[in-house]
């Protein structure tokens, strides 16, 4: 039996309910929960099944995460700054952003929440960082993952989320894991503070500026029906309200945009995933809508499905970049170089349409918070297009630093209705237009869960095998470089005509993900293509 799983069963800081929730676990599981290792940030901050335990989300490990935060706070930035701490609709999220206010009040830090400590979309609190010129922030989320998951994002003063420099240093600040039932502190309620309501409507007039010809649009053409579910998250009532203002005619998919800290009629509540649509895309059959807006639970990530030739297809994230690029090129006015920030394992397609322009890419890691950091680095020396990975989600002003929702719904909107207009979809403007002008392209991620108690071992072990493939090609195709990419932590395959395949563990979730980068002559070649590579895939990575 675990030393730290004993010193928990006899604490007497554990609750009557919480020793006996601690004594029905398995062996298997006291093992895996009370390990003597701490929680440690992913590729979105620290995420982890809440429950008891040195490995789970609880109010002691909370309470470390954030003692952790507030002395690398005081170390960097010294006594009475002020950090931004926001929540999300998932169970405890409420009590834990309190928890941490206290914590951080401790160390003499002005922790500010959001009115009545109400729950909050991510892009907004990245935003109140900014106008607040707060020297940091807190989200408690867990952002798309199952409803047993909860999550700590830690964000830097320029809104975006801390970078692994900054996470070593608060790794060290962290108590050992045998000892975080002995952390004491001493609030100062003093210094606990809301923010006023007019943040909300100071952030709506500020992403407006996302808009490039909304106004050249007349109330006939932005009509249409588009059916939007929040999935039970934070955008419920403020995303609606948000694109009404500006003309779009939403049509809230009701079971599913009220919050629910179990997510009551969303099984699936990662947009990511065309099953999330499901209520969304009933309600559209019934309606007449060809569009639907997807949302997840803290409100960064987006993602649209649309009726094309009368099938439904969810618009991948890969697609809606290329979309968002090629759009915001051709109808802004450039003074400096354009530029684009996204991922290693993002579609190379853009590089070939920002070419034009005289713009650049600039590839980062994967997450936001690399991507966050690159905009910050360039500043106004370059003129800021779109930032957006694979994995759906996309940031469309420099107004926050991290994945938008909101401003990614508006602009998209706004494409889809300038295009509705010629009777084009976003299936069409791909293939009719981008396509035919800058090569015929495919791109797909395959996702294998690896979903136990032990996953990560499992994980590292089928990325061990594909680093030591010695074949120089797969299926038909020929490998012509393989390597490590550091910066992107993802072992990278490239292929004979322009293509690649990528493979990357993931850091937040028990997933091991694929991802295709095709380049050929028609869309059906490059699909059947894929499948064949992916048929190969799958028998390499499910057996065991």
């Amino acid at each position: 039996m675990s030393f730290i799983y004993q010193k928990w069963l006899t604490s007497n800081k554990l609750t009557k309910k919480e020793r006996q929730e601690t004594q029905k676990l398995t062996p298997a599981e006291r093992n895996v929960f009370f390990a003597n290792e701490s929680l440690h940030f992913g590729t979105a901050g620290v995420r982890g099944k809440m429950g008891l335990g040195t490995t789970r989300m609880n109010r002691f490990t909370y309470t470390n995460l954030a003692q952790a935060y507030a002395r690398y706070i005081v170390d960097e930035y010294g006594i009475n700054k002020t950090v931004i701490i926001g929540h999300d609709n998932r169970l405890h999220s409420t009590t834990f952003a309190k928890l941490v206010a206290k914590v951080l009040s401790a160390f003499k830090i002005n922790a500010v929440l959001f009115p009545n400590n109400h729950l909050i979309p991510t892009p907004i609190v990245s935003y109140a960082i900014r106008v607040t010129k707060a020297v940091g922030g807190i989200i408690i989320t867990a952002s798309h993952n199952p409803k047993t998951y909860n999550g700590f994002k830690a964000y830097h003063n320029d809104g975006s989320q801390v970078l692994p420099n900054v996470v070593k240093k608060i790794d060290k600040k962290l108590i050992k894991p045998a000892d975080i039932l002995d952390i004491t502190y001493q609030p100062q309620l003093g210094l606990i503070s809301y923010l006023n309501k007019s943040i909300i409507n100071r952030y709506f007039k500020d992403a407006q500026q996302v808009l490039i010809d909304n106004k050249k649009l007349q109330k006939k053409d932005k009509n249409f029906p588009v059916v939007l579910t929040a999935h039970h998250g934070t955008a419920c009532k403020l995303l609606p309200k948000f694109l009404h203002t500006l003309g779009f005619n939403i049509k809230p998919v009701t079971a599913q945009m009220f919050y629910s800290p179990t997510f009551v009629n969303s099984p699936i509540s990662n947009p990511e995933d065309i099953n999330s649509f499901a209520l969304a895309i009933k309600l559209a059959e019934k309606i007449g809508s060809l569009i639907c807006i997807g949302v997840d639970p803290d409100a960064d990530r987006m993602a649209i499905c649309i009726k094309h030739q009368n099938k439904w297809r969810l618009i991948s994230g890969n697609e809606m970049g290329i979309i968002y690029t090629y759009y915001v090129l051709k109808k802004r006015k450039f003074i400096k170089k354009p530029y684009v920030v996204s991922s290693y394992v993002s579609t190379n397609l853009i590089d070939c349409i920002i070419k034009k322009y005289g713009g650049k890419v600039y590839r980062t890691g994967t997450g936001f918070k690399w991507m966050g950091a690159k905009i910050t680095e360039i500043g106004n020396k370059e003129s800021f297009v779109v930032a957006f990975e694979e994995a759906i989600g996309a940031l469309n002003t420099t107004i926050n630093r991290d994945k938008d929702s909101f401003t990614a719904s508006a602009l998209a909107l706004e494409i889809y209705a300038v295009y509705q207009k010629q009777g084009m979809d976003f299936i069409d403007v791909l293939e009719k237009e981008i396509y035919p002008q800058y090569g015929q392209w495919f791109g797909k991620t395959v996702a294998y869960n690896y979903d136990m108690l032990n996953w990560k071992p499992v994980i590292e072990q089928k990325m061990q095998m594909l680093k030591k493939y010695k074949n120089k090609t797969i299926g038909d195709l020929t490998i012509t470089s393989k390597y490590w990419n550091l910066k992107g932590d993802c072992l990278e395959w490239h292929l004979i005509n322009g293509g690649w395949i990528k493979f990357r563990m993931s850091g937040t979730e028990p997933k091991f993900k694929i991802y295709y980068n095709l380049f050929g002559d028609t869309q059906s070649s490059l699909t059947n293509q894929y499948n064949k590579l992916n048929t190969i895939f799958q028998k390499m990575l499910m057996e065991k």
